[in-house]
This record gives structure tokens, C-alpha cells and sequence, in this order.
């Protein structure tokens, strides 16, 4: 496993019936980048929150070239953010021209 990669699981779900949730269906396994050689460098010039942002970027394009989408939820574990805080830097993300894709938005 190469340094600053992990393996993330996500579990979908089957609708059975209007309102219910059937049991998992599958397991989907990512890999995804939680750390990046240029992490320290962007700490250290711009600060943790535009790091937290980079992050969100890599993370969820990681997550959406390998067919899955993240919630966030996702972020959340892997980035020990609060979901308020997730949400106004994609927010932000999106004023400044940069579309997150995550599941659940639209």
C-alpha cells in the first residue's frame, strides 16, 4: 500500500419496499488519498482550511473516477470535520467555480 493511500469501504443499500431500506447489497472498497506530498506545503502557505478544501476535491474525484460517490458522512470519517463545517467549504468550493460531486447532492 503506498504511503498516504487508503482503502475505504463503502456499503450500498437496496430500497424493498416505499420507506424501508433492504439489508447491504455490496461492498464497494476505494482507494483514496488522504495524504499527498503537497498537503504540507499548502498547510504551511494557506492554512488548514484550504487544505481540508484540497482535500475534499481529491477525495471525492478519487471516490467518483472509481464509480462511487461520497456522502458527507464519508468526509467526515475521513476528514474529522464536522458536517456543518464540510458543508460550508463545499459551499465555498462552489462559489469559486469548483463542483463537488457527492452522493445525495444535487
Amino acid at each position: 500500500m503506498d504511503i498516504g493511500k487508503l482503502r475505504y469501504h463503502i456499503a450500498t443499500r437496496k430500497k424493498v419496499k416505499e420507506g424501508q431500506i433492504g439489508g447491504i447489497v455490496s461492498i464497494k472498497s476505494l482507494m483514496l488519498t488522504l495524504v499527498d506530498m503537497s498537503d504540507e506545503d499548502i498547510l504551511s502557505s494557506q492554512g488548514l482550511s484550504e487544505l481540508r478544501k484540497k482535500r475534499i476535491v481529491r477525495l471525492t474525484e478519487e471516490a467518483q473516477k472509481q464509480g462511487m460517490l461520497l456522502t458527507y458522512e464519508d468526509l467526515n470519517a475521513l476528514l474529522l470535520s464536522s458536517v456543518s463545517t464540510l458543508k460550508r467549504d463545499v459551499s465555498t468550493l462552489k462559489k469559486q467555480g469548483c463542483f463537488v460531486h457527492l452522493k445525495g447532492r444535487r
